[in-house]
């Protein structure tokens, strides 16, 4: 995330495969919805996750895109790289078309900042129409999150003052929030109990009046103390009023996603380290994905491994009858059970059952890099030390 170049260029490169390829599963999809409440329709543009058909009893979080005549294709383009690589879950990426409407659909009194005429009749075609309609259509789950640019920036940010928002996380790039709004944003984030993750993003050649307000705003909301808020800023350096979108979408993204992510180096030091049972940090970090996000995420093979090699620099061989478990459940046809379950018997003193349990696990698949021939060699290891 400290690379916006690379960001830039993988987007570019994203695109090119993305949009220009027939075949492709992330085709957009373009509907209409018919809505009482604006006496018309108004065009939806839905790009489905990759995996979307091949697993029909998932459900998905939803990435809503306010202007998405131009903001989509970065936007979508984003998701999905950066679900291809899990750094982020698979997603719906789908917005509403603005291009004839922005300036009427943003309106809001001035006064008290709540959404007015053709402003609230978009607000209510948001909460009444559209989104009954996607959870109807399609699987989304219960985590959503909210991007807009700008105008449609500040008039985003009205939904976080319904009794129970539409939306958990707001992706604000280069907001143009008035000033005498950003008192009531910040103590209703001081005091909202719902989970929730506010993200700003300007650009070091940002119009100045918005960047500087952007910066001020970033600085008062970091005061808040509240456990439910979790904040996030960029300032995409280079990036003006447009480009600044590109550069800052995959920080924005990936904050909001970050319990998700797999366990780097980053977290391997800042918090798994630290962990007083390893084991028991790797269990709470997929309860957590499930709670924050609604996602029954299977755990990954690399976060395992990241466990397993913290468990031998560390030589706690008594964890590893959890982690053995855990690899039994997870991955039944890999040796990892027995190298785990191995392990372990060393470590408390009975070589015989260590010895048995790599045998046994000559059958199985190699997995997270260990290997049958590892498992030979601890056996023979035994074998030659107790003449088995």
């Amino acid at each position: 995330m400290k690379k916006p170049y690379f960001f830039l260029f993988c987007f570019i490169v994203l695109n090119s495969l993305i949009y220009a390829q027939d075949d492709c599963n992330t085709q957009i999809e373009y509907v209409e919805v018919e809505s009482e409440i604006l006496n018309t329709k108004r065009q939806l543009k839905i790009q489905k996750p990759r995996n979307y058909d091949a697993n029909p009893d998932k459900t998905y979080p939803l990435i809503f895109v306010f202007d998405a005549d131009y903001l989509f294709e970065p936007v979508a383009g984003n998701v999905d790289f950066l679900s291809h690589w899990d750094e982020i879950p698979e997603a719906f990426v789908i917005g509403v078309n603005q291009s004839e409407t922005r300036m009427d659909d943003g309106v809001y009194d001035k006064e008290n900042f709540s959404p007015s005429r053709t402003g609230a009749r978009f607000f209510d075609f948001i909460q009444v129409d559209i989104m009954p309609y996607l959870r109807e259509n399609y699987r989304i789950g219960s985590f959503s999150v909210a991007v807009g640019h700008n105008y449609m920036a500040n008039f985003m940010n009205l939904f976080l003052f319904t009794d129970k928002p539409l939306f958990q996380g707001y992706i604000n790039l280069s907001p143009d929030i008035p000033e005498g709004f950003m008192p009531y944003i910040k103590d209703r984030l001081e005091t909202i109990k719902q989970k929730t993750w506010y993200s700003l993003a300007t650009g070091s050649k940002d119009i100045e009046y918005l960047k500087t307000k952007t910066d001020t705003f970033y600085e008062d909301l970091s005061n808040i103390g509240n456990v439910n808020l979790s904040l996030s800023y960029t300032s995409a350096e280079g990036g003006n009023h447009y480009s600044l979108v590109t550069y800052a979408l995959p920080y924005c993204i990936t904050s909001i996603f970050e319990p998700y992510t797999p366990i780097d180096e980053a977290e391997y030091q800042n918090k798994l380290i630290k962990a007083n049972d390893p084991v028991v940090y790797l269990k709470k970090k997929y309860d957590l994905i499930k709670e924050l996000y609604g996602l029954e995420e299977a755990i990954r093979i690399g976060d395992v491994m990241q466990v397993y090699n913290l468990i031998a620099k560390q030589e706690r061989w008594d964890l590893c009858y959890e982690l053995a478990r855990i690899a039994r459940d997870e991955f039944p046809a890999s040796v990892l059970y027995n190298y785990f379950i191995g392990k372990y018997y060393q470590g408390v003193g009975e070589p015989r059952k260590a010895y048995n349990a790599y045998r046994a696990g000559y059958v199985y698949n190699e997995a997270g890099g260990i290997t049958k021939e590892m498992l030979i060699e601890e056996a023979d290891l035994l074998k030659e030390a107790f003449g088995y």
